[in-house]
This record gives C-alpha cells, sequence and structure tokens, in this order.
C-alpha cells in the first residue's frame, strides 16, 4: 500500500477477474444433512524442501458439508513425523473447541465428543497416554492441549 508498483496492479486486477468469473460458485450445504461435526486433521513432515518445515492441515464437517479448513506452515521444524502430527492435532483441536463454541451459541446440539481422524498411529497413541513421556519430551508442553481434550472426553 506505501509503494504500489505495476505488479501489484496487475494482481489485483488477476483476482477481480477471478472473483467475477466464479461469483455464481458457491459451497451448498444441503438441510437434510445431520449436525454431526467430525474432523480430518494432516502434516506434511518435512515436505518443503528449503525449509523442512511441515505443513499442517485440517477440515470440518457438519454432516457431510465442509465448513472449515486450514493449511499453513508449522513454525518450528519438527524433530519427527510424530511431533508434527500431533502439533496438527493440537491445532486441529483448538479449532474444534472454537467451532464446538459457535455452534452451541447457534442452538446447534452435538455429541459430547467429536470425531477427529489422523493417519498417524503414534500421535493418536500420544494424545491417549500420558506415559509416553520420555520419548516425547521434545514436544511442547502446548502440544498437550490435546491430551486435556481427550482426558475431559471433549475429543
Amino acid at each position: 500500500m506505501a509503494a504500489p508498483r505495476t505488479s501489484h496492479f496487475t494482481a489485483v486486477i488477476h483476482i477481480l477477474r477471478y472473483v467475477k468469473g466464479t461469483i455464481f460458485y458457491g459451497l451448498h450445504y444441503p438441510y437434510n444433512s445431520s449436525l454431526e461435526l467430525h474432523a480430518y486433521s494432516y502434516a506434511d513432515w518435512g515436505g518443503n524442501p528449503s525449509t523442512r518445515c511441515p505443513t499442517t492441515g485440517f477440515c470440518f464437517f457438519l454432516g457431510d458439508s465442509l465448513i472449515s479448513w486450514r493449511s499453513k506452515k508449522q513454525s518450528p521444524a519438527s524433530k519427527s513425523t510424530a511431533e508434527s502430527e500431533y502439533r496438527a492435532l493440537a491445532d486441529t483441536t483448538q479449532e474444534l473447541i472454537w467451532l464446538r463454541c459457535l455452534l452451541e451459541d447457534m442452538s446447534v446440539t452435538h455429541s459430547p465428543a467429536t470425531s477427529i481422524y489422523c493417519d498417524s498411529k503414534s500421535a493418536i497413541d500420544i494424545a491417549h497416554n500420558d506415559v509416553f513421556h520420555e520419548r516425547t519430551k521434545h514436544i511442547e508442553i502446548d502440544c498437550h492441549f490435546t491430551r486435556q481434550q481427550v482426558a475431559k472426553g471433549t475429543v
């Protein structure tokens, strides 16, 4: 904004043409879909060849309808695939808590525990078992947020 260049103007024109061409596209939410919330969590460990930082991704479905998704690079490089998957579970759990509060404010009833699907057996084991502390002490304390939510019965 402080020093716009021709390349910036070209990018804005490109975005506006895209929006104009897709104005009738959208997400469709059927009225007869169930209101069961479930999530999918994924991490690509070391997938970026230049930084070796993992990428976290998750998506949430309310019944058959996609309602929330995100993909972003994790800030610190993980030491293991289990750590990156567990961090992805922690991010997914934080979004889950927010979505559950939002749905509650809209008077949508949901089950006591929400399913989060993850393809990492080790991350699932860490979330369920706090005895693994010797093998997981390199994982930051804030990532154990997922374990606390499993213990509460939220996840």
